[in-house]
């Protein structure tokens, strides 16, 4: 059996590929995350909606998605727009979450900004990437992604609360995401030569 090079693994295993890009991803979110803060970025942080310490996390997220699924598409400015979208998808996931705890901040009121936050992340995430691939546009791929970023979105209730490292939310969210929309990745559409 010939070894598998990187593009044909991208086409064979491409749920494989963006969850391994996803836990590179993750793992770099959880070491130096927050760590990470570029006072000099503040301008293009303002413009994604973020804090400058909340850059890098969706940076980190934003180059494993691109990244593959440029690869996958054969597109290399595919990376740059996945970048931007899932940067703008976890701005929006924060923004859900402060939004929807801030006044109460009970189990209930956090639980549902866990929610909300992981499938908003999702599925802007997985619509940035459909607009390179075709199988992902069908609605049940939207809501499962949804689905799978709303149950792995749980761990940040677990972490404000202290049951879990808050950490591992990015370890488990970002690999989860990535996989579900990987899975709904099929051969590119190629124009046939006339």
């Amino acid at each position: 059996m010939p070894a598998m090079t990187p593009r044909s693994m991208i086409r064979e295993r491409p749920a494989e590929v963006l969850a391994t890009l996803g836990l590179v991803s993750g793992t770099l979110s959880a070491t130096w995350g927050h760590s990470l803060e570029f006072e000099t970025l503040q301008p293009l942080a303002m413009a994604l909606l973020l804090t400058p310490g909340a850059l890098p996390i969706g940076f980190f997220y934003g180059m494993a998605m691109g990244l593959g699924v440029a690869a996958w598409a054969h597109k290399a400015w595919a990376a740059l727009v996945v970048l931007v979208v899932t940067m703008y998808a976890w701005s929006a996931a924060i923004h859900t979450a402060i939004r929807l705890q801030r006044n109460a901040g009970d189990d209930p009121h956090l639980l549902l900004a866990s929610l909300c936050a992981g499938a908003v992340g999702a599925g802007l995430t997985h619509l940035g990437c459909a607009f390179f691939a075709s199988g992902l546009r069908q609605p049940w791929r939207i809501a499962l992604s949804c689905v799978i970023g709303a149950a792995a979105g749980l761990l940040f209730f677990l972490g404000e609360r202290k049951l879990v490292d808050e950490r591992l939310l990015y370890l488990v969210w970002q690999p989860a995401v990535a996989y579900f929309i990987g899975l709904g990745l099929r051969e590119p559409d190629v124009p046939t030569p006339r």
